[in-house]
């Protein structure tokens, strides 16, 4: 609900807003008494010991990191499996690249998956401080700015055939996970979820395919976060899976 644009009850996000960080708040108050291995504990641990952080400033931190570590790491690896399920020759060289344990274009290929079709499409919202003009339109005082990292990472004059899918592509500083001072703070653990999630799917379920028509696909709304509501696929079982099965039968999506 906290990040749908449009076609929710009125009032509907704030309520979702108000009830997330109300938990959060209750949580870290229960924490303070019983700190463990999490990472709750570590947020109220660097809050007393120099960061001073008050339990609404603790529990903001907490919601950030819950909506920016989730969310957007399972459209990375729905988007890119889907890409990867739309392009099977591309799909194919990397299956192939992993059963040899070359794990070279997988990192290449989880970049260029963010650059092609990634989970964020828009930067936190900008205003003009004063009026201005950008590519020939007058943005008055006040008025919001939209960057739109989708628009930027197929940028003609940047990348070479840009709607194009090339998992070796070498040259690729997308914005996928932003850039300066807004560069994301877990890009490390995103990059490494991604490569993991890929090449498991990649290497136990060689035959994976759509179980839907391309066409049949919906994607969630909003100007946030990119993403299918659902990623349907079917897969052949291995031998041992089907015999437990009683079937040799193909799995169903």
């Amino acid at each position: 609900m906290m990040i749908r644009h449009g076609g929710g009850p009125r009032g509907g996000v704030a309520r979702s807003v108000k009830k997330m960080r109300a938990y959060l708040v209750e949580l870290i108050h229960r924490k303070r008494g019983d700190l463990g291995d999490d990472l709750i504990s570590g947020l109220i641990r660097a809050s007393d010991h120099g960061e001073h952080l008050t339990e609404n400033e603790a529990a903001a931190m907490a919601f950030i990191l819950l909506f920016a570590g989730f969310e957007t790491t399972v459209n990375l690896i729905g988007n890119g499996m889907h890409t990867l399920l739309r392009h099977p020759a591309q799909r194919a060289e990397l299956q192939q690249a992993l059963t040899r344990g070359d794990e070279a274009l997988l990192e290449s290929a989880v970049e260029e998956l963010l650059r092609f079709d990634g989970p964020v499409e828009l930067a936190t919202w900008r205003y003009a401080t004063e009026a201005l003009a950008i590519g020939g339109q007058s943005v008055a005082a006040g008025e919001p700015v939209l960057v739109v990292l989708a628009a930027a990472d197929r940028d003609p004059d940047r990348f070479g055939a840009p709607d194009t899918v090339d998992l070796a592509r070498r040259d690729n500083q997308h914005l996928g996970y932003g850039h300066g001072i807004h560069y994301c703070l877990g890009a490390p653990l995103a990059r490494l979820e991604a490569r993991t999630a890929l090449a498991a799917l990649l290497t136990r379920l060689p035959d994976l395919r759509l179980a839907a028509e391309p066409d049949e696909l919906r994607w969630r709304g909003g100007l946030i976060m990119r993403g299918l509501r659902t990623l349907p696929v079917a897969f052949t079982p291995e031998p041992a899976a089907a015999s437990r099965n009683g079937s040799d039968a193909p799995s169903r999506p």
